[in-house]
């Protein structure tokens, strides 16, 4: 049995975000689920002779964005649903969420990887996917025959992550922060089916990403991304604290790990973004963000919403206040209003 969802919404208040806790007004009738993406084939978004990862190709970069359309589209669709399901109540939006999961699933979507540009690319997307599930079941009880061959679609790919970044990611790529959004995938994943190993590997994920940083909370992978590098730490900080929301309920601290480098991530990166000269003295670049190449996106900073749970700061709040409500769909969504949504689920068992 899930747990469902109740009064404990009000925590969001916390956020000082209004949730809307009223059920569904109006009638929903759900509509065709998008066509499933079963095959994706990109190569790199970055030049060939870019020893560092930065050097964008602009028209590689295009193609890669061309392809991952469709799944963005559906992941973000998704999401929508999946927060609007919780939030209001609704349990035809949540048994839809399954329907379009369950389209993708019967189909075999996203099983053909061709590049290890997208093995390396997918694995965020498969956190959107099973975040909005969880979404789904802690608002209603779904269908057990549907929601059973969705789950076995996303623990084979979690599956197919841990080999691949295990075995055949890159050396850095296998510790960076795709590693981190590989992680956060996978624990995801276990948070649905209550699968022992895809825990713990979430959890090891979680210490070799979070271990590594530097006592100012900077991580040295992203650090090398020349003028990139605060778009990345950034980058990795997110899946980083919102997986250490989902160890939580196996007893697992994530704060209290690696002598609490997860707090000196997110408050490096917090600094750094409101002054990027932090990072241009690490790596001898002006940063994008500074430049102006590369804007400061809202998205970027939504894993802040749980941070400031952790570690509440009234001059973080108020510099994130004018960008709420902060969301990405890879991390769950609408995070401002969502509040602490990860409580609400069931505590995983051994």
């Amino acid at each position: 049995m899930r747990v469902p969802l109740g009064i404990a919404l009000a925590m969001t208040a916390l956020l000082g975000a209004p949730v809307p806790l009223r059920a569904a007004e109006t009638s929903f009738s759900c509509p065709a689920a998008p066509e499933p993406v079963v095959t994706l084939t990109f190569g790199s978004r970055y030049t060939d002779n870019s020893k560092t990862r930065s050097d964008i190709d602009e028209a590689s970069n295009a193609e890669v964005d061309k392809a991952l359309q469709p799944v963005e589209k559906f992941i973000n669709a998704l999401s929508k649903m999946a927060n609007s399901a919780l939030l209001d109540k609704d349990a035809a939006k949540a048994s839809c969420v399954l329907d379009w999961l369950d389209t993708w699933a019967q189909a075999g979507a996203l099983a053909k990887l061709e590049t290890i540009n997208v093995q390396l690319a997918i694995p965020a997307r498969f956190s959107g996917l099973a975040m909005a599930l969880l979404q789904a079941e802690t608002t209603t009880e779904l269908e057990p025959e549907k929601r059973t061959r969705v789950v076995a679609w996303l623990d084979q790919a979690a599956e197919a992550t841990m080999s691949f970044f295990d075995n055949d990611a890159p050396k850095n790529a296998s510790r960076n922060n795709l590693r981190a959004w590989a992680g956060l995938a996978v624990a995801a994943t276990a948070r649905l089916n209550g699968t022992p190993g895809l825990m713990d590997w979430a959890r090891s994920t979680f210490e070799l990403v979070t271990c590594q940083a530097a006592d100012d909370g900077s991580l040295p992978l992203e650090m090398g991304r020349a003028d990139r590098a605060l778009n990345y730490q950034l980058h990795a900080t997110a899946p980083l604290v919102v997986l250490a929301d989902l160890l939580k309920a196996t007893g697992y601290d994530g704060y209290a790990a690696c002598d609490g480098k997860l707090s000196k991530i997110a408050a490096f990166s917090l600094k750094a973004v409101q002054d990027p000269l932090i990072v241009e003295a690490i790596t001898g670049k002006v940063q994008t963000f500074t430049t102006g190449e590369q804007p400061l996106q809202p998205y970027m900073l939504a894993w802040v919403e749980p941070y400031l749970r952790h570690a509440p700061d009234p001059a973080i709040d108020a510099y994130v206040e004018p960008m709420r409500p902060l969301s990405h769909a890879k991390l769950g969504g609408n995070l401002t209003e969502l509040g602490d949504w990860v409580a609400l689920l069931a505590i995983p068992t051994p």
